[in-house]
């Protein structure tokens, strides 16, 4: 589904882009079709990637491609291609699947080039040291920015990427979690302890921009979407919060209804749910934040200009930024999108993105190599 015009052009461009770098890189022969890296490039671009994406690909591939030609050469560029490939922060077993789909686009799954890759990738989760010269040095190059060696600036961004990734956690977990993952890297890998220190270090001292979306999101659609989006261009993270009004008949049923959908349907974001005044739950966050508000038109914004009144009385210098949506999405809003269904259902169902739409994902191959 569409989901923005200007986007949509943008990612496929992106998708293109990799896909004749991959063509040019990957060893061919060892995949049963060449036109299968259109589908391997989509992974690597989907929307929920802000560290493991096509920066961190192309870094991997300009290494490995610098290396002498021959099967070690090939058998790391396979590994780099597919070790990722497929990557949802909230999974435990992106490497098994990974592996997985390797074998599905391999042209012979049993020859030791695949088999060699394929063990790469299972063990790059990392969880103990490399256990052969090749996995060590894959190992080098993709946990790069945990070593003594990484700039600083680098692994700076490193960080900013990895918080992204994860902004479905909320901050002071993802904070504990985070430093609970690094302190067990410099345990396993001790010659990284200085490049972990420093990653602590700049965990510590992280103040990341985060900002508030609230509304009432029934349904939550494409506008919301495009708000959602250029928010997340300014901002290190955008909490989506849904209101519960208790003074309207089955508020909370109904805002718990919303809540678990939203949950479903923006899974990589965190979404909460609030009671009572935006100004209490604002103040509830322990980081600063700043209220996004979506506009359409002159109207809409008349309305706005009220509300920061009434919010800037009842909790001074709160910051507030106004995004509009694109000109094609401003007829809509929820109130319409609900008319269209209580007079046809389905009707409006081409407004409101799933999640596949939402960030790009590309569904799992149904071709089970064995």
């Amino acid at each position: 589904m569409a989901v923005s015009l200007q986007t949509d052009s943008e990612a496929r461009v992106r998708i293109a882009e990799l896909t004749a770098t991959l063509e040019a890189t990957l060893p061919l022969h060892h995949l049963r079709d060449p036109a299968l890296l259109a589908d391997l490039a989509a992974r690597w671009c989907e929307r929920q990637r802000y560290w493991h994406g096509p920066g961190h690909l192309l870094a991997l591939l300009r290494e490995i491609g610098a290396m002498p030609p021959g099967d070690e050469q090939e058998v790391l560029l396979l590994t780099a291609a597919y070790h990722d490939a497929i990557y949802d922060p909230r999974a435990a077993d992106n490497e098994e699947r990974s592996a997985a789909l390797l074998l599905a686009h391999a042209a012979d799954p049993q020859c030791a080039t695949i088999t060699q890759a394929v063990e790469l990738i299972e063990i790059s989760k990392w969880a103990a040291p490399s256990p052969s010269p090749l996995a060590a040095r894959f190992f080098e190059l993709d946990a790069y920015q945990l070593s003594n060696n990484c700039p600083l600036g680098e692994r700076l961004a490193y960080e900013r990427a990895i918080f992204r990734e994860y902004q479905w956690v909320d901050w002071l977990t993802y904070r504990d979690k985070r430093r609970e993952f690094l302190r067990g890297w410099a345990q396993r890998f001790p010659q990284h302890q200085r490049g972990v220190a420093e990653c602590l270090d700049l965990l510590n001292g992280l103040e990341p921009r985060v900002a508030i979306y609230p509304g009432s999101f029934s349904p939550f659609h494409l506008g919301h979407l495009s708000i959602l989006r250029q928010a997340e261009a300014i901002f290190d993270k955008v909490i989506v919060a849904v209101g519960v009004n208790r003074q309207k008949p089955g508020a909370i049923e109904s805002a718990r209804a919303r809540f678990a959908e939203l949950q479903s349907q923006l899974r990589c974001h965190e979404v909460a749910a609030f009671e009572g005044l935006l100004t209490t739950f604002v103040g509830s966050i322990p980081v600063p934040v700043t209220i996004v508000r979506g506009v359409r038109d002159g109207t809409d914004l008349e309305a706005e200009l009220r509300f920061v009144r009434f919010l800037n009385e009842l909790r001074p210098h709160t910051s507030v930024v106004w995004i509009s949506c694109e000109a094609e999405l401003q007829h809509l809003s929820s109130s319409a999108i609900r008319e269209l269904e209580s007079i046809e259902p389905g009707a409006g169902k081409r407004y409101v993105p799933d999640t596949a739409s939402i960030y790009g994902l590309t569904p799992l191959p149904s071709v089970d190599p064995a």
